[in-house]
């Protein structure tokens, strides 16, 4: 008794005083290396990807069977994928990243994402969504469109803008996906749309994402399958919503991805995301707890970012964090077991 009342007012010491002794103490957690941080996102994205910080080389060659797509999640994007054509863009995006000799650059994407699951305010304006679908029907690039949940005030909106890409589709004889996760969204594609394809999103296709995952203690078995493993969930899904496909992210450990159409996308993973945006609040209020909806966004997120000790390879974007899977990028086994399994489709983004 006497042993555990000592170990128990450790833990107590341990709780009110410093969360990382209590982490090193509880599960072996390098809490020395905390105070190791970059001073800008370029350092950070030269610490990540650039072959002088030392990390093990990036060689990834997208096998030929697998669909190859890229991500634009924000207005940046949007506007120099319609000023250049893909394979320029794709090349300048590439060098930005310090990803030119990777690999990757041999391999020109199939298909775009043009959206944001996790910032509504990051979605492209009507105008310019249809200059970009316009633009891609020329170059005969297929297209995903990525919503994330939708707020009550903004369902009628949001509705209305799905029937505009719906006729189009119509008018274009073409079918589209959409990226949902927003049961509402989904509903409503399966019931009032004819030409859009639902896919269930990164928020709604839930599993445990973390970069501190390796310091748990314990069995990880489990963590390789979530709901979508199960036949009857994936039953439901397609005679409920039409939904065929999944989005899935590269997240640190090998997944059982199950049979069907399945997307990957790498080397971020999202763990975190809030509707009331915490870089908004630091960078207009002083405060990281002052948060509030934002209406009118100014799109602090285009220069600023959260940044945190280089050993957990995390950031915060957007209204929400990622963490990357860097070993995904140097194992090629790793990308072999997915792209010959039930991947059939790669998309990247790199924030």
């Amino acid at each position: 008794m006497q042993k555990l009342v000592r170990q128990y007012s450790k833990y107590i010491r341990l709780k009110l005083e410093d969360d990382g002794e209590l982490e090193s103490e509880l599960t072996g957690y390098p809490s020395e290396f905390d105070g190791e941080h970059c001073s800008s996102l370029e350092e950070q994205r030269q610490y990540w990807f650039a072959e002088k910080a030392g990390r093990a080389e990036i060689n990834m060659e997208i096998p030929e069977h697998t669909e190859f797509a890229i991500e634009f999640d924000c207005p940046e994007r949007y506007t120099a994928y319609l000023q250049k054509s893909l394979p320029e863009f794709y090349h300048d995006y590439l060098r930005k990243n310090h990803l030119q000799g990777s690999g990757l650059e041999a391999r020109i994407p199939d298909r775009i994402y043009i959206g944001n699951q996790f910032c509504h305010l990051l979605f492209p304006e009507e105008e310019l969504l249809f200059a970009m679908l316009e633009k891609a029907k020329k170059e005969f690039t297929a297209v995903t469109l990525s919503f994330t949940y939708v707020r009550e005030i903004l369902l009628e909106d949001t509705f209305a803008l799905l029937r505009k890409i719906d006729h189009w589709c119509s008018k274009n004889e073409l079918e589209m996906e959409c990226v949902v996760n927003d049961w509402g969204m989904a509903d409503f594609i399966r019931k009032e749309t004819k030409h859009l394809l639902p896919c269930l999103g990164t928020l709604l296709n839930k599993r445990k994402k973390d970069p501190r995952i390796n310091y748990k203690k314990g069995e990880r078995d489990l963590y390789s399958q979530n709901s979508f493993n199960a036949d009857f969930y994936q039953e439901f899904l397609r005679e409920s919503f039409g939904i065929e496909r999944a989005e899935w992210e590269s997240c640190g450990y090998m997944q059982d991805i199950p049979a069907g159409k399945n997307s990957l996308h790498f080397p971020f993973y999202q763990t975190n995301t809030s509707q009331y945006c915490p870089l908004y609040a630091v960078q207009k209020e002083g405060d990281r707890g002052r948060q509030r909806l934002v209406d009118k966004c100014p799109q602090y997120c285009k220069n600023a970012a959260f940044l945190y000790p280089k050993h957990l390879n995390m950031i915060g974007r957007y209204n929400s964090l990622f963490a990357l899977d860097r070993d995904f990028l140097e194992d090629s086994e790793q990308l072999k077991r997915y792209t010959d399994s039930n991947i059939d489709r790669l998309v990247l983004n790199l924030l």
